[in-house]
């Protein structure tokens, strides 16, 4: 039985215009009118294809027939075809030929002929026209080129497809199905099938691909070129490389002894640049140095300002201290720190010697950082201030450090008063007889009236 797409000569994908235009074509070359010399021969090519053009005409039968073709087509034809296949596996072993030569038995005939079989059994099953109708690669012989045969034939092999339909394993039939819907199962089982078995081919076929691959000794011959100049190219790219890192050292080596020669020019240039500031201005570099120290000492001032001793902070910003400093904790932390260095001062004066002092604030200047020598001297700032606002008092220390003294006086009872005492007294109470006085009149005024 021939394909419905083969009589009218169009492609499986065509268009109901093409299709149309295909049969009109034929009709005419095969109407028996057109024939009269073979009038049975063209009565029968125009009977096939009328009844093709009938069928893709309609799009139900078109589907049906579409889903089926292989199995109408091929399943009458191949009904044997399992007990005549090709059977692959004994060429998986290596006594499967007899040396690498180009004899009869040797390497390359030996899997040239069974890769040519393999496309042999496939072209039946491919569709004419379609791409896949072309020859695979030939497999050649010892001396093909490798780029040109060898590469072309694997590249090819490695992503093999079968083309065999396997509609002899189907195992059912799908015109003897009763209904439409066991017909779609029908098929839905017998594609499964045939799905299986292809997939099993198309594996088996690698595989072989694989083995002869592994051993071909063209391919060997290939990878060995390959690695040899993988190695002369990293040689290379070795060589290429220190060449490169001496090149490298050897011009900053040169750039360096450049470098040297301009300081020195540069340093010349500079004293003699000084040399004229001090014959014409009377100044040099040292004296902007010198500048440049008081500058930093102002600055380092004005951030002591910004520094508050007693709460231990810093401000941004002369408001923020101003604000800081009518604060009730700032005015707290204040005092308590004005009577530690009261104490502190009154102890030191007293008791210690000031050579020592001047000997143990210098060990502490030496372990203190460079924040607690800042606290000191802000410390020390407020206390001179302190010190020449309000002048402290000797008798204030010796209070505050001896509090009881020793006396053989005995102290006077607080009962005993002075004589301005008692005379103060002696008034008070002839101020209280006048009033009484005073009483008495106004009481015998009233009695009389």
């Amino acid at each position: 039985m021939e394909c419905h797409y083969a009589i009218l000569g169009v492609e499986l994908n065509a268009d109901d215009g093409t299709i149309k235009k295909a049969y009109r074509k034929a009709a005419l070359k095969y109407h028996p009118d057109k024939n009269p010399n073979c009038l049975e021969e063209a009565t029968e090519k125009f009977r096939l294809v009328q009844a093709a053009y009938d069928v893709l005409s309609d799009p139900q039968e078109r589907a049906w027939y579409d889903r089926h073709r292989e199995e109408i087509l091929h399943r009458k034809k191949y009904e044997n075809y399992k007990e005549n296949a090709f059977d692959l596996w004994e060429y998986f072993s290596p006594s499967a030929y007899k040396g690498f030569g180009d004899d009869a038995n040797g390497f390359y005939a030996v899997y040239r002929d069974v890769f040519k079989k393999i496309d042999v059994e496939d072209q039946p099953f491919k569709d004419e026209g379609s791409a896949g109708d072309e020859w695979m690669p030939c497999f050649g012989n010892s001396e093909s080129d490798y780029d040109d045969v060898v590469h072309e034939f694997y590249s090819s092999w490695q992503s093999y497809c079968t083309h065999l339909s396997y509609v002899w394993e189907s195992q059912y039939d799908v015109k003897e199905a009763p209904n439409r819907r066991v017909a779609r199962l029908v098929e839905k089982e017998n594609k499964k099938v045939r799905d299986k078995h292809k997939k099993k081919r198309n594996e088996l076929v690698r595989e072989l691909v694989s083995f002869v691959r592994k051993r071909d000794p063209r391919v060997k011959a290939h990878k060995a070129e390959l690695e040899r100049i993988a190695t002369e190219q990293a040689v290379k790219a070795e060589e290429r490389r220190m060449s490169e890192m001496r090149a490298k050292a050897e011009e900053a080596a040169l750039y360096d002894q450049e470098n040297f020669e301009e300081l020195a020019k540069h340093n010349e240039r500079v004293s003699q640049l000084e040399n004229m500031m001090r014959d014409e201005f009377g100044f040099s570099s040292d004296e902007d140095s010198d500048n440049s120290d008081q500058n930093s000492e102002e600055e380092q001032e004005y951030s002591d300002d910004m520094f508050c001793v007693a709460c231990n902070k810093m401000f941004k910003s002369v408001m923020g201290m101003r604000n800081h400093q009518k604060s009730k904790k700032h005015k707290e932390n204040m005092n308590r720190l004005k009577q530690e260095m009261q104490e502190e001062v009154s102890v030191d004066d007293l008791t210690e010697d000031p050579n020592r002092e001047d000997i143990e604030d210098e060990i502490d200047d030496r372990k203190l950082t460079k924040k607690q020598k800042k606290q000191k001297r802000q410390q020390q700032k407020l206390l001179s201030n302190m010190m020449e606002s309000e002048p402290l008092k000797t008798k204030d220390f010796e209070e505050k450090i001896d509090p009881v003294q020793e006396s053989d006086e005995v102290p006077k009872p607080e009962t005993e008063f002075d004589g301005d005492t008692a005379e103060n007294e002696k008034s008070v109470a002839d101020d209280i007889g006048n009033t009484s006085e005073c009483n008495g009149d106004n009481d015998t005024s009233l009695i009389s009236d």
